[in-house]
C-alpha cells in the first residue's frame, strides 16, 4: 500500500508571533555549534502554546477540560470543506454530508497571508451557529488554515466554547489545503502534539493521508 502524505504544518521560525495579545511566539537559542563544540544543540526558550499550527484541547476552555495528555492520538476520516463564505454558517457544512467522526477540514485560502499582519486581521470565522451544527453533528475535529474560528480581536468566544465544550479539539492555522483538495481519493487528518501533563494546546505536525494500493505513484 502506498500513502501520499501534504504536510500542512506552518514553518516555525525563531521570532514567528503568536496571537494578537500574546507574547512572543518562539525563541529560540543555539546553545551548542558544530563547528565549536562537535555537535549543535537547541533551546526553545519562549514556545507559546498556541503557536503556529496547533491544537486547542478542551482545558483551553474549561476548567475541567481535557489536557493534552487526556486527547486521544487519532488518524481521522477527513471531510474538506472549502468556502469564500464569511462569516461561516451551517449551511457552508450542511452539503456535505454525513460528518459524524471526521476531521472537518476549513479551506478558505486564508494561510496565504501567514507572516503578514494581515493575517490576524478581519480572518474569515464561524458564526455559533456553524459550531452549534458541528457539535450537533457529532464531529471529532475541527481543522482551519485561519488563526481562529471567533473572530481575531473579539473578547467572546463562543465558536471555542461550543466546540471545546463538547470534546471537539480545534487545530488552527492549516496550510496547503488546497493541494489535498486537488488530491484524488479519501483524505485522512492527523495532528499530534506534545505529550504535556496540564497544557490547554501545543503546536502540531498536522498532515493529510491519501492511502493507495497503487504500486508506485507518478
Amino acid at each position: 500500500m502506498n500513502i501520499h502524505v501534504i504536510d500542512l504544518t506552518q514553518e516555525m521560525v525563531d521570532g514567528m508571533s503568536a496571537y494578537p495579545g500574546d507574547r512572543l511566539g518562539v525563541r529560540i537559542t543555539r546553545l551548542a555549534h558544530f563547528s565549536t563544540d562537535g555537535y549543535n544543540l537547541s533551546r526553545f526558550t519562549r514556545l507559546e502554546s498556541h503557536c503556529g499550527t496547533h491544537i486547542d484541547s478542551p482545558l483551553h476552555f474549561s476548567e475541567n477540560g481535557a489536557d493534552l495528555t487526556g486527547m486521544p492520538l487519532q488518524v481521522l476520516p477527513a471531510t474538506i470543506v472549502s468556502t469564500q463564505v464569511n462569516p461561516i454558517g451551517p449551511e457552508v457544512f450542511a452539503r456535505s454530508g454525513t460528518l459524524s467522526g471526521r476531521a472537518v477540514l476549513v479551506h478558505t485560502g486564508w494561510d496565504a497571508r501567514i507572516g503578514t499582519p494581515g493575517y490576524f486581521q478581519d480572518a474569515p470565522s464561524l458564526t455559533p451557529e456553524g459550531a452549534q451544527f458541528l457539535a450537533e453533528s457529532k464531529i471529532a475535529l475541527l481543522g482551519l488554515d485561519m488563526p481562529s474560528p471567533d473572530p481575531c480581536g473579539s473578547s467572546e468566544y463562543p465558536v471555542h466554547h461550543i466546540l471545546l465544550g463538547a470534546d471537539i479539539p480545534i487545530v488552527e492555522g492549516l496550510v496547503r489545503l488546497e493541494e489535498a483538495i486537488a488530491e484524488e481519493g479519501s483524505p485522512y487528518f492527523l495532528a499530534f502534539p506534545l505529550k504535556v501533563k496540564g497544557m490547554d494546546g501545543s503546536p502540531v505536525r498536522a498532515a493529510v493521508l491519501f492511502f493507495s494500493s497503487d504500486c508506485a505513484r507518478p
